[in-house]
């Protein structure tokens, strides 16, 4: 079944031709000869921030006339209204990036990205045809962790040793400090919220006055980010939209692209690891420790000689804005029964408040602890 969002534009689904497919077909398989003998479309689950993105995956896959397989995605995204393109989530910037071809020529040894077969824009939403990917390494060790990080490092040192950075209008800017204003309602009937016993969980009573605190001091953090050497971050690049290709590892999904401070671009491969992973305090100390030891080395590749406390203050600091968000996401999840068996199955517990209890666990790290090195750093 589609959403009711999607009905307007099913019949243009439906209208896909089998003579348009087999042009996409042919510039994937790099063959202009190939006839098609048949197809099929089924929808993709669209990931964690499907749903905040506002998008819809379809798959297309056959055989041609020859026996050859193929197979192309379809990723469509939705207008929101009134939103603007500096908002951390608009809805057209991974469609925006694609067509400025600022992707073409990332920095040496970063990452490569899905090949774009053709882009169409219908102004209530537009598509992007692209390449399939089929991930070759399903689990991750921390040295698979530390060699992302490390290509990250690389990626973001290019823009501050001499790569110019792309100056699009729709980039986003400074994500995680665009985030916050939106949590303040949060924060503001916090007490209201934790009448409900799985949101007092997952904010135990006795993390509340800490976590209280750095909401306060937010102003901190933000101001600290503004300050450090901004650079070209993906901002999402994480498990899900790593993927290790034939060919070699492709970054995906640009939808928040933008400028942000040194630093900031491990926030989501250690802080959603440590969620979609399910990792101990222990196990998020050690991706921490390797993590950003590879982004360092991938600075050093890229020629930065600059002072590794100020990479980690933006780590840090970010983090700690990301893990403000993350109290709002987790106490809303708890107070919404209707989340609460896809909760089980995604971290795959038997009872609801074993995921409450899970959630208040990472919070020690990801912003307890986070606020507290970004404030020793401060200090210095």
């Amino acid at each position: 079944m589609f959403s009711s969002r999607e009905r307007p534009q099913d019949q243009r689904l439906e209208s896909i031709t089998t003579a348009k497919l087999a042009e996409l077909a042919r510039e994937a398989l790099d063959d202009s000869s190939i006839q098609l003998r048949s197809w099929s479309r089924e929808r993709v689950h669209g990931g964690f921030g499907g749903a905040k993105g506002g998008t819809a995956i379809h798959r297309f896959s056959g055989r041609t006339s020859c026996d050859k397989t193929w197979s192309i995605i379809l990723k469509i995204l939705y207008r929101r209204p009134n939103e603007d393109q500096q908002s951390p989530y608009y809805w057209k910037r991974e469609y925006e990036v694609y067509r400025s071809g600022m992707l073409d020529d990332l920095p040496t040894g970063s990452f490569a990205t899905a090949q774009v077969y053709a882009l169409e824009d219908f102004d209530a939403y537009c598509w992007i045809w692209m390449e399939d990917i089929v991930d070759l390494k399903l689990k991750w060790t921390l040295d698979d962790y530390q060699a992302v990080a490390r290509r990250l490092g690389r990626f973001n040192g290019a823009y501050v040793t001499g790569q110019m950075l792309p100056d699009y209008e729709w980039l986003s800017q400074a994500w995680h400090c665009a985030i916050v204003p939106a949590l303040a309602e949060s924060f503001q009937n916090i007490e209201c919220y934790l009448e409900n016993p799985l949101a007092g969980k997952t904010l135990p009573l006795e993390a509340k006055a800490r976590v209280l605190a750095i909401w306060r001091d937010r102003a901190i953090f933000i101001k600290a980010l503004s300050g450090l050497p901004q650079t070209l971050c993906h901002i999402d690049a994480f498990r899900r939209n790593i993927l290790q290709g034939p060919r070699d590892a492709v970054l995906i999904d640009w939808a928040m692209v933008g400028h942000a401070a040194l630093g900031e671009e491990l926030v989501s491969l250690v802080a959603v690891s440590a969620y979609h992973e399910a990792l101990t305090q222990a196990e998020c100390l050690e991706l921490d420790r390797v993590v950003f030891a590879g982004y360092l080395d991938g600075l050093a590749e890229a020629g930065w000689r600059g002072d590794a406390k100020l990479a980690r203050l933006g780590y840090t600091c970010a983090m700690t804005l990301r893990g403000l968000a993350g109290v709002k996401q987790d106490i809303e999840l708890m107070i919404d029964a209707g989340r609460h068996q896809n909760l089980l199955e995604s971290f795959q517990r038997e009872r609801i408040d074993e995921v409450a209890a899970f959630f208040a666990e990472v919070r020690r790290f990801r912003l307890l602890e986070m606020a507290a090195e970004a404030r020793a750093l401060l200090k210095h």
